[in-house]
């Protein structure tokens, strides 16, 4: 996929595979997740094991897709639409109220809702994560071959 392309699906993903390395090894959990101007926002919990890798070490790997298996009567004849995009970046932990208050507003409007009314008090016990995009690359195979009307 064109940079472009890349950008506008992961504008629209609606799960983020988010990929860190701990004291026992790799870790990937999936996020719901916000993306805007090379940013990716994520939240959670104040503590920890997505927390203690990112402090352990900042440097990130993501990943979004979506997938529709096309079936086939003959063996070998299955294939897939897809897209997918897979980056790196570093993590950073926000701690003010008005950066918190800034990176879910991203997450909601990712789900097309909007973060105006947070409650200070969920503001106060969220932690939220920016992930600063350094490099990212999309894939796609929309077109099924043996599919009529492709």
């Amino acid at each position: 996929m064109s940079p472009d392309d890349t950008r506008v699906f992961l504008a629209t993903a609606e799960v983020l595979r988010l990929g860190m390395v701990d004291d026992d090894g790799p870790y990937v959990v999936p996020v719901n997740f916000g993306y805007a101007d090379g940013l990716l926002y994520v939240h959670g919990p104040a503590e920890g094991r997505r927390l203690d890798a990112i402090a352990r070490d900042p440097r990130v790997c993501f990943e979004a897709d979506e997938c529709t298996i096309i079936r086939a009567d003959k063996a070998c004849g299955f294939t897939a639409r897809f897209r997918s995009v897979i980056g790196y970046g570093t993590a950073r932990v926000l701690s003010s109220a008005d950066e918190k208050r800034a990176g879910l507003d991203v997450i909601m409007r990712q789900y097309d809702s909007t973060g105006d009314g947070i409650p200070d008090a969920t503001l106060a016990r969220t932690t939220v994560i920016e992930i600063a995009i350094e490099s990212m690359e999309g894939k796609r195979h929309l077109a099924a071959p043996d599919v009529e009307g492709e």
